[in-house]
């Protein structure tokens, strides 16, 4: 699969749009077993939606828990913990504490404490 990942100031849609994709095969990665290639399609979305959709986005957040789930699992726990405060950081910001969202990275955040 070949993406053409396009600068923001460009088409914003397709610029999304490829985000979303690089996340999308992030997540097939982790699913088979491939950690260190999720993590580069991770970190290659989350550049994308921060620089056009902004830090406090919705979909940077659910980028930043995945990847800090799948660091989690592979005991990075530093790395795993800065991705997954900001993810909650940003899912409170726009649900509140007690949503259901925030309530499974803060089980990810506590699985991780148990472990370190």
């Amino acid at each position: 699969l070949r993406l053409k990942e396009l600068s923001c100031q460009g088409n914003i849609d397709k610029s999304v749009s490829a985000s979303d994709t690089l996340h999308c095969m992030g997540f097939s990665m982790d699913n088979v077993g491939k950690s260190e290639e999720a993590i580069e399609y991770y970190d290659r979305a989350l550049e994308i939606r921060i620089e056009c959709l902004g830090q406090d986005d919705l979909r940077v957040a659910e980028t930043l828990h995945n990847k800090g789930a799948l660091l989690c699992e592979a005991d990075r726990a530093d790395e795993a913990m800065e991705c997954l405060e900001e993810a909650l950081r940003i899912r409170e910001l726009h649900h509140g504490e007690e949503h259901e969202s925030c309530a499974d990275t803060m089980q990810w955040m506590g699985n991780l404490l148990r472990k370190h």
